[in-house]
C-alpha cells in the first residue's frame, strides 16, 4: 500500500537526524515517485522536506518506490494506480518523478494516465532525446505541463553572476562532487548515462537557457582538457573542462570534476583573463549552516545539504505555479532539457575523441569485480 504523510514520517528521518513537525495548509499534492535510500537519494530528500512542512504550498500525498526496499514496518508501492485518493479533487496533483533515469518514460506516462495534472521531472529527464521528445509530445497531448528540476536555473549564484557579465565576458560554470578514486566505480556503474548526461547536466541547461548553445548552432569546442578513465566496463569522465562557441558568437565555459570536493560556482573572467567575479552556491553565510547540517547529519551524501535551498525552492516554485495556473518563473522547461540532452549526446563523443588522442587513458580495474 502508499504511505500516509503520518506513517511516512518515521521512514523518511535517516538514523540521527532530527525532525521537527509543522503544521501543514497546503494545496498541491507532491507523489513522490523513486524515493530511493534515505540520506542519498534525491526522492528521500524532497519528500522528508515536504512531510517537515518546508514548502507551504505543496504537502507529501504519496510514495511509490518501483524498486522495493522495506526498512521495518513500511511497504512501497509499485504503481502509481492509488496515488492521490486523499486529497482535494481541485487541488493540483504533482507527480515528482525522481527515479532512474532509465525507468522514466515509464514512470512519466504512468503519472499521467494515474491522474498527474502537473510533472516535476528531476534531471536529465530520459535516457536519450528521442525518448525525452515523446514524454514532451505526451504530456502535451494530454495537457499535462512538465517542471524539470534544473535547480541551478533558479539558484541565486547564476543570476547573480551573470548580472555581471558583459557580451564580450567568459563565464564559466563550475561544478564539483566528492567522490574519491575508491568509489569512482561506484559512480561509473550507477550513473551509467555518463557524466553530461547526468553531474554535467545542469551547466548544459545553463548553457542553453542564458547562452543558446544547441548542438545544431555549435561552431567550436574550444580548451579541453580532462581525466578520461576506464573502470571495469565503463568509460567515462573523471573530471572534463571545455568552451563552447556558437554562431551567434556566444561563448561559456563549463567545468566538472566529480572527484572535486562539493561545491557550485560560476565565474566572469574579463577579455585579458583577469577575474570579475566568483560566486558560489554556498557562500560565506550559508557555509556556516551547511556545516551545521553536515555535522547533525553525517551520513548524508554533501549535495543534498550543498544545494538544499535550492531544492526546497523548486518545490514552492512548482506547487504555487500549479495552484496559480501558471508556469514558476525561473524553471526550465522540459523544451530546455531536450536541448541540455542534445548537447550532451552531440559532446560526448567529442570530448571523448579529444581527450583519447591527447592524454594518455587512465584504465582501473574494476575494485568490485576485482575482488
Amino acid at each position: 500500500m502508499l504511505l500516509s504523510s503520518s506513517s511516512l514520517c518515521l521512514f523518511l528521518v535517516a538514523p540521527g537526524a532530527a525532525l521537527t513537525w509543522r503544521p501543514m495548509t497546503m494545496s498541491a499534492d507532491y507523489a513522490i515517485v523513486g524515493c530511493g535510500v534515505p540520506g542519498r537519494g534525491m526522492g528521500w530528500f524532497h519528500g522528508l522536506q515536504l512531510v517537515q512542512g518546508e514548502c507551504p504550498s505543496g504537502r507529501l500525498s504519496d510514495v511509490v518506490e518501483p524498486w522495493p526496499w522495506e526498512p521495518a514496518g513500511v511497504r512501497f508501492s509499485a504503481t502509481l494506480d492509488d496515488c492521490w485518493q486523499r486529497g482535494d479533487d481541485s487541488s493540483p496533483k504533482i507527480a515528482l518523478i525522481a527515479g532512474r533515469t532509465a525507468d522514466n518514460p515509464k514512470l512519466f506516462r504512468a503519472a499521467i494516465d494515474g491522474g498527474a495534472t502537473h510533472i516535476l521531472l528531476e534531471k536529465p529527464g530520459a535516457p536519450s532525446v528521442a525518448e525525452l521528445e515523446a514524454m514532451a509530445s505526451f504530456a502535451e497531448e494530454r495537457k499535462v505541463p512538465v517542471y524539470m528540476g534544473f535547480i541551478k536555473n533558479i539558484a541565486e549564484y547564476v543570476s547573480k553572476a551573470l548580472s555581471y557579465a558583459t557580451h564580450d565576458d567568459l563565464v564559466t560554470f563550475v561544478s564539483l562532487n566528492d567522490y574519491t578514486d575508491a568509489t569512482l566505480g561506484e559512480c561509473f556503474e550507477r550513473n551509467s548515462e555518463g557524466m553530461l548526461k547526468n553531474m554535467a547536466i545542469h551547466e548544459l541547461a545553463l548553457a542553453a537557457t542564458y547562452f543558446g548553445m544547441r548542438s545544431d548552432n555549435l561552431v567550436r569546442v574550444d580548451d579541453v582538457t580532462g581525466d578520461l578513465r576506464t573502470i571495469g566496463d565503463y568509460t567515462d569522465f573523471a573530471s572534463v573542462e571545455f568552451t563552447l562557441i556558437n554562431k551567434e558568437g556566444a561563448r561559456v565555459r563549463i567545468r566538472a570534476d566529480r572527484c572535486g570536493g562539493d561545491g557550485c560556482s560560476a565565474l566572469v573572467t574579463a577579455p585579458d583573463g583577469s577575474l570579475i567575479i566568483k560566486t558560489d552556491m554556498v557562500d560565506d553565510a550559508r557555509a556556516l549552516e551547511v556545516q551545521q547540517r553536515q555535522a547533525e547529519n553525517p551520513d548524508w551524501i554533501g549535495y543534498l545539504l550543498t544545494q538544499e535551498d535550492e531544492y526546497r525552492d523548486l518545490k514552492e516554485r512548482c506547487a504555487r505555479a500549479a495552484i496559480d495556473g501558471a508556469f514558476p518563473e525561473g524553471v526550465a522547461t522540459i523544451q530546455t532539457a531536450i536541448e541540455a540532452l542534445k548537447l550532451a549526446e552531440y559532446l560526448t563523443p567529442v570530448l571523448k575523441d579529444t581527450l583519447s588522442k591527447t592524454t594518455v587513458p587512465n584504465v582501473t580495474a574494476d575494485p568490485v569485480k576485482a575482488r
